[in-house]
């Protein structure tokens, strides 16, 4: 299909510019694409948590291959997060990447969800894995590798920056380094050229803002109104560490209650990175810091403090001009969902360039805008439930969290589950709208003990047919290899990636 589109300036070259140019280019071949970075600009990346979404388009749309990809970058899988979380009398519960929930065994009356609020250890395989600190990588007696692709990566940050670049530039991207002086627009309002620092300009007939939270073209160019969730997300700040790894590699992320937010492990081959999220309306950065090393004292003295705001533009596509990653939203990172993101605008961008032959129409980019506030708006809804049902402290930033969160899109969800209970009755009320989908909302909920009026009551039938189930999980999930394990099978210099099989 022939284009209106000739050329594309991604303004930013950060995992969201680099993705984006890759997206460009793969989605429409002929286009040029340009990235215009500033290499005295650092990134902000700590080490990127993703979700199950972020592989799934390196490895599909973008067409990365495995083992270049896992030789440069040297992702860690993670099956889910772990959450010590919600109800005082659960020290933890797992959110992990597949579905579950809406399973049902031939000899169970009811759908797995049923039996979660009694017991949810060992409730689906990713859930077992987690608990026995094992990757998603099996390997049978003939020693073919099955890797189960129900996961996210750990991924260092500059190392899978370097890894991008390089492809977008192996796949011709043009990459420029410079900076912005001035935004030049035409009479429509349309961005026309960019005037760069010591001289020269480039022009466009797209440009996609990847300029973080500054916003060069969507927020300082465009005027496009910002949307606070300050009402439901309060945490503000993050003071960020590490320390050498002396511990076996887990396969998942932890977030951790603390006195004023709380905090993650994200896990790497050689160190851990920990970060402790926290609203400095209730915390200074002094206490912050006493409170992280208290708790961590490993860490070492690479501490860092950053602050972020959270919520969306109006918009993400105004005119000429897309909006993407950081310069058209960011929400606090407690679901990992920053990459995801940037996936799903990618998108939906890409497929609307597509259908329209490279001339979107003012219906469409509307449309695409709709479905961009919805997706955000939803990301918003689900971290705020676990803000209103987390009781593992009672310090006033919990107390304010579980008094004033706003709950949004997912109030009705939540007073259906609080009236009805843990019932597959429900599944339409989360929609389309959402990346985390029904068995994510209801993961939550059940593992929070969210009070219900009508907890279900097993029979001794259905309880011993439940706990079969979790043996033969267990069981199931006792096979698969360790993260050393199969990590070692992955960087063999002679293992054979055609013959790894992917479920």
């Amino acid at each position: 299909m022939t284009t209106q589109i000739k050329s594309v300036v991604v303004l930013g070259g950060g995992s969201a510019g680099f993705l984006s140019a890759l997206a460009f280019r793969a989605t429409l071949p002929g286009v040029q694409v340009t990235v215009l970075h500033s290499s005295g600009i650092p990134a902000i990346g700590v080490g990127e948590s993703t979700t199950r979404a972020l592989p799934a388009f390196l490895h599909g749309p973008l067409g990365l291959e495995r083992k270049a990809f896992y030789d440069a970058v040297r992702p860690i899988w993670k099956v889910g997060q772990r959450l010590d979380w919600g109800s005082p009398d659960r020290a933890h519960f797992n959110y992990p990447f597949d579905s579950f929930l809406t399973n049902k065994r031939p000899e169970l009356p009811q759908p797995n969800l049923y039996y979660c609020l009694h017991d949810m250890q060992d409730s689906g395989l990713s859930y077992s894995l987690m608990d026995q600190h094992r990757a998603p990588v099996f390997v049978d007696p003939a020693g073919r590798v099955t890797l189960v692709e129900r996961f996210g990566y750990h991924i260092e940050n500059q190392r899978f920056l370097n890894f991008l670049e390089q492809t977008a530039a192996d796949r011709g991207v043009e990459i420029i380094d410079g900076r912005v002086r001035e935004v030049v627009q035409a009479e429509n309002g349309d961005v026309e050229t960019l005037r760069l620092e010591g001289g020269g300009e480039m022009g466009a007939d797209v440009f996609v803002d990847c300029s973080g939270f500054r916003s060069v073209l969507l927020k300082e160019a465009m005027g496009e109104k910002y949307v606070s969730y300050a009402d439901a997300l309060f945490a503000d700040s993050a003071v960020v560490g590490s320390w050498r790894r002396d511990t076996p590699i887990i396969p998942y992320t932890k977030a951790n209650t603390m006195e004023h937010g709380w905090c993650w492990n994200i896990e790497f081959t050689e160190h851990i990175t920990r970060g402790y999220v926290f609203s400095s309306a209730f915390c200074s950065d002094d206490v912050a810091v006493r409170e992280l090393r208290e708790k961590n004292p490993k860490l070492g003295d690479d501490l860092r403090t950053i602050r972020f705001p959270s919520g969306r533009y109006e918009n993400f596509w105004v005119r000429n001009v897309i909006g993407i990653g950081n310069a058209s939203g960011f929400v606090e990172p407690l679901e990992a969902t920053a990459l995801q993101l940037i996936v799903e605008q990618l998108r939906f961008v890409t497929k609307a360039l597509i259908d329209s032959g490279g001339d979107p129409s003012p219906a469409m980019r509307e449309f695409e805008n709709h479905r961009y506030r919805a997706r955000w708006d939803d990301v918003r809804d689900f971290l705020a439930l676990h803000y209103k049902f987390n009781r593992q402290s009672d310090s006033a930033f919990w107390r304010h969290a579980r008094a004033e969160t706003s709950l949004g899109g997912a109030r009705d969800f939540v007073d259906y589950y609080r009236e009805a209970g843990p019932t597959i009755l429900s599944l339409g009320m989360v929609g389309d709208r959402s990346i985390f989908g029904f068995d994510g909302y209801m993961n939550m909920l059940l593992g929070m003990k969210v009070p219900t009026e009508r907890p279900p009551r097993l029979t001794d039938e259905e309880q011993a047919g439940w706990r079969k189930h979790q043996a033969d999980v267990r069981a199931r999930a006792g096979q698969a290899l360790t993260a050393e394990q199969a990590l070692e099978r992955f960087r063999q210099p002679d293992f054979d990636w055609n013959r790894l099989r992917i479920v």
